[in-house]
């Protein structure tokens, strides 16, 4: 085998995982796109955190909301279907699991952030009625849920919140 040939292999190789880990990230919510500072900082902000809230962060990536919600008082955990994510924000010191969200128990949270596709937060709108409690509080990251009314927003960021 040449070196162009083992090139071009591993090439291949690294397009497929690559292809493979979107269509998975497309079909579960959302492929891994981290949310900017300032769009981060909105979200904490526009939650209202109390010490002691119980937040979730659906599809949490590099857990970068998780520490900023830690830093505010609230008990933040992750939820993330990519293992090397979840191990980066283990490293960060995060409480982040590897688990597909959607099968994840959100029953007790006060507040949940979430960063999906347009397409999948009607699905998601069902699950949050389903399993969360009135006045469950849920930040989204550029997309709303049609049917829901806004309580507050960052139009700058493109932060919205909604109340359950």
């Amino acid at each position: 085998m040449t070196v162009i040939s083992l090139i071009f292999l591993i090439l291949q190789i690294g397009f497929l995982l690559f292809f493979s880990y979107m269509c998975i990230a497309f079909v579960t919510g959302a492929p891994f796109v981290p949310s900017n500072d300032a769009t981060a900082r909105s979200m904490i902000r526009l939650a209202q955190i109390h010490e002691g809230d119980i937040i979730y962060d659906l599809g949490s990536g590099n857990g970068k909301l998780l520490l900023l919600a830690t830093k505010q008082g609230a008990r933040a955990t992750g939820f993330e279907i990519n293992p090397l994510l979840v191990l980066l924000s283990k490293l960060r010191g995060t409480n982040t699991h590897w688990k597909n969200f959607w099968k994840a128990d959100i029953r007790s949270a006060d507040i949940l952030f979430i960063y999906l596709l347009p397409w999948k937060m009607d699905r998601l709108a069902e699950k949050i009625k389903q399993e969360c409690r009135k006045g469950t509080i849920i930040v989204s990251n550029s997309f709303i849920f049609p049917k829901w009314k806004i309580l507050r927003q960052d139009t700058i960021n493109h932060v919205y919140v909604f109340r359950v």
